[in-house]
């Protein structure tokens, strides 16, 4: 019974967390977008997916997403409508430029091969990726994160509460 009612206390404040940083993504990472990228229509893969809470955020804003998501284990999803592949992001079964939107939140520090997801990313596509960080170590997070990727940075910020946790994000754009 312990580790059940861990495992719920820290499923519960992983959950309060994640979307209270997941609100602040979408709204200073994903709405400016509109008109140049239409979730609703793209390809959209989300390396990490865990239980889709992302993808739960998106829907109660009225954004009608339809995500690829790749985890290294089935969970019960939060979210309907993702098509769950258990699999690894350092070896993700794509073919190379398969998605137009490419995210991943505080998972890239797991992957051995990161470059991964700029290769089944299409050109002109976008990827959002975050890290966890605190306020001691954002910059070095900061600098880990940009040196991973071949790929323009559009926008960076720090999302979540400095007493909770905290993500460095930044959005990328993959040259045409």
């Amino acid at each position: 019974m312990g580790q059940e009612f861990t495992g719920k206390i820290y499923s519960d404040w992983m959950k309060s967390t994640q979307e209270k940083k997941f609100k602040e993504i979408i709204l200073d990472f994903i709405l400016p977008l509109k008109g140049k990228v239409d979730l609703e229509r793209d390809r959209v893969l989300d390396v990490g997916v865990g239980k889709g809470w992302f993808e739960k955020k998106l829907l109660e804003r009225g954004i009608d997403v339809r995500v690829t998501g790749i985890d290294v284990e089935k969970t019960d999803m939060a979210t309907k409508g993702i098509d769950f592949i258990v699999g690894s992001g350092d070896r993700m079964p794509f073919q190379n430029g398969s998605f137009d939107f490419v995210i991943s939140f505080d998972t890239v520090h797991l992957l051995r091969k990161p470059e991964e997801i700029e290769r089944v990313l299409a050109p002109g596509g976008y990827a959002l990726i975050s890290t966890h960080c605190n306020e001691r170590n954002f910059k070095k997070k900061e600098q880990k994160l940009k040196s991973l990727f071949g790929l323009k940075e559009l926008k960076e910020g720090i999302v979540g509460d400095p007493r909770d946790e905290m993500s460095y994000v930044v959005l990328f754009k993959k040259g045409p």
